[in-house]
């Protein structure tokens, strides 16, 4: 199965038509086959009826030459029909002998006259005919009813020919079973033509053949004995008075006194070639008619039949064979200029048209693979631009997050920077100066000095104030209300703490349903607020800001306004843009972190506007 999958499509397809021919071919043979079974058969039976008809010619002669002994027997026999005339035997004879050509298989070489015990009263003609001869035919008609004619096997011998049958008649007496019992000896008329059933008793020249249709209507005749003694042979290399080369087929035909159709064939008994053998009983005698015919002109009808279904059958299919071959071979071969390119397409080469030239489905396939080709042609070139506007989108981008790394680092020490600078300047000086002071008050409680309660307390205050600066320098770096309370008081927070103080009057609108947001989407939104309203702080010359925010089940969304005197977007977030645009790069790096999207509307005058969408996804674990 695994090689069948790897043949070529048309050695499949060739499989498939060899497959289908042989099992319709197949059919075609067996059901020919079975109709040549069945003319082979209806040979047989003609042949078979053939013999029949044959037999019955023999039995109509044996029953003419009754009925001339019963038309003579009331001459020859006179009175009650016992008493025998001298030359009754003679006469008879006579009148057998004026007509030598009425029976064609047989001719009459002697009539014999017996008693009802055997013996002779009166002979004519050659048989030397014996009285025990005679005592047997009378022992064998005892039990024949007179007027019944027995065939028997020829009693006596007849100079020069073969003696055939004895025809044996009990003349009617009174009383009955007395009267004299008439034999008639008979010579077969054995000859060397073909036998042609058709031509029977038809007069003609020794040696010149009958009016046959035809070759298949010629047999060879033989009447066989039930000693194997070939009484009558009509035909080429028959030997009548020898045995027959048949008896042995037909021994248990004879036995059974069944007919039968056979085929023949004598091997090495040299008797020539297979025939077909129809051998039958020659009515109620011991003897069997076998009338048989060569096999090659006996079934020469089936075996042609026979030969043109096998020449038909193989002519056919080697034609079919070929034109399949040839069909497959203009579909296989555009298929195989399809399946190139389909391989010329998948290694890439899209430049490369398709050239098939066909009417059909493969033309149908052809031009929808060369639309395919042109649209993925299209569609690479349109892929290529994209990648190089990507690169490009890329590298620029890639600048920007360079640039916007050194701005963030620069910014980042800028902070320190301010850090240590307060830390130095307030913070260092608070704490020296707290020292001095703690200082101070050791001396004066050493001293027992009444001041020593205001030095604890201006210690106590310059501590305060230590404290508040380093509160302040820690909400700046992420206030606690953020991870107390939640993003909305933070807002709240950093709104107040960054634009109230200046005068700029914010108005806030923050709803949130339901849990309080991922940890790492509000520690985002809160830096791109922080980021947004420092730069209102810092930059926009802003009276009024409104903040938004609102959070669903699956998205989060801020919105922050200003009136502020606005900017110009592509040229403040472009490649040339300035310090400023750190801050809004940084935004839109931080949205994008989250999936999320961010728009910043702004022109000159008309103030700012910044809405933040970002999906509420759980922070991994």
């Amino acid at each position: 199965m695994h090689r069948f999958r790897h043949l070529g499509l048309q050695k499949r397809i060739m499989l498939y038509v060899v497959v289908g021919l042989a099992v319709m071919f197949g059919v075609v043979a067996v059901l020919g086959l079975d109709a040549i079974d069945e003319a082979t058969r209806l040979v047989y039976r003609e042949r078979l009826s053939t013999a029949h008809t044959t037999a019955g010619i023999l039995e109509r002669d044996f029953a003419r030459v009754a009925a001339a002994i019963e038309t003579a027997h009331a001459e020859l026999f006179p009175g009650s029909g016992t008493r025998v005339p001298a030359g009754a035997a003679t006469r008879l004879l006579a009148r057998f002998q004026r007509t030598p050509d009425e029976y064609p298989y047989f001719a009459i070489g002697g009539v014999w006259i017996l008693d009802a015990s055997g013996r002779v009263l009166d002979g004519a003609g050659t048989p030397d005919f014996q009285t025990a001869a005679g005592q047997v035919v009378s022992a064998r008609i005892a039990e024949t009813p007179a007027g019944r004619l027995a065939v028997l096997e020829a009693a006596g011998s007849a100079s020069g020919a073969q003696p055939f049958a004895a025809l044996a008649l009990r003349i009617a007496s009174s009383p009955p079973n007395l009267g004299p019992i008439v034999v008639v000896h008979t010579v077969s008329l054995s000859r060397g033509d073909p036998f042609v059933p058709a031509d029977h008793g038809e007069p003609r020249a020794p040696g010149e053949p009958g009016p046959s249709t035809g070759i298949t209507d010629e047999y060879h005749l033989e009447v066989v004995g039930p000693d194997g003694i070939t009484l009558l042979g009509i035909g080429a290399d028959e030997h009548p008075g020898h045995p027959s080369p048949h008896f042995a087929a037909i021994r248990d035909l004879v036995a059974t006194g069944s007919s039968a159709t056979l085929l023949h064939d004598p091997g090495g008994d040299g008797d020539g070639a297979p025939h077909v053998m129809a051998a039958v009983p020659l009515g109620s005698s011991p003897f069997y008619v076998v009338l048989e015919q060569p096999v090659d002109v006996a079934l020469a009808l089936p075996n042609q039949l026979r030969d043109r279904l096998f020449l038909s059958i193989g002519f056919g299919l080697i034609l079919i064979l070929a034109v399949a071959w040839i069909t497959t071979r203009r579909v296989v071969k555009p298929t195989d200029l399809l399946m190139r390119a389909a391989e010329r397409m998948a290694g890439g080469d899209l430049a490369s048209p398709i050239e098939v030239r066909a009417q059909d489905e493969v033309g149908q396939l052809a031009e929808s693979l060369e639309a395919m080709r042109q649209r993925l042609n299209a569609a690479q070139g349109t892929i290529e631009r994209a990648n190089r506007e990507l690169e490009s989108r890329v590298a620029d981008r890639t600048a920007r997050l360079g640039q916007v790394l050194r701005k963030t680092i620069s910014a980042q020490e800028e902070e320190r920077l301010r850090l240590a600078r307060e830390l130095h300047d307030e913070t260092a000086q608070a704490l020296a100066a707290l020292t001095i002071a703690l200082d101070r008050t050791r001396d004066d409680l050493e001293a027992g000095s009444p001041d020593a309660r205001g030095r604890i307390l201006e210690a106590r205050g310059i501590a305060a104030g230590l404290l508040e600066e380093i509160r302040r320098l820690i909400l700046g770096l992420r206030p606690s209300v953020l991870d107390d309370l939640g993003l909305v008081p933070a807002i709240r927070w950093l709104c107040e703490a960054s634009l109230a103080d200046r005068g700029i009057e914010v108005l806030i609108e923050a709803e949130q349903a339901g849990p309080r947001l991922p940890a790492h989407v509000e520690v985002t939104l809160f830096r791109i607020i922080q980021e947004a309203v420092s730069n209102i702080a810092r930059h926009a010359g802003a009276t009024h800001v409104r903040v938004g925010f609102g959070a669903t089940d699956g998205a989060a969304r801020v919105t922050i306004v200003d009136d502020g005197g606005g900017f110009d977007v592509a040229q403040t977030i472009g490649p040339t843009g300035s310090d400023r645009s750190v801050g809004l790069v940084g935004m839109q790096e931080r949205v994008g972190l989250l999936g999320g999207t961010i728009e910043i509307r702004s022109a000159a005058g008309f103030g700012t506007e910044i809405v933040v969408n970002v999906p509420l996804v759980p922070e991994a674990a």
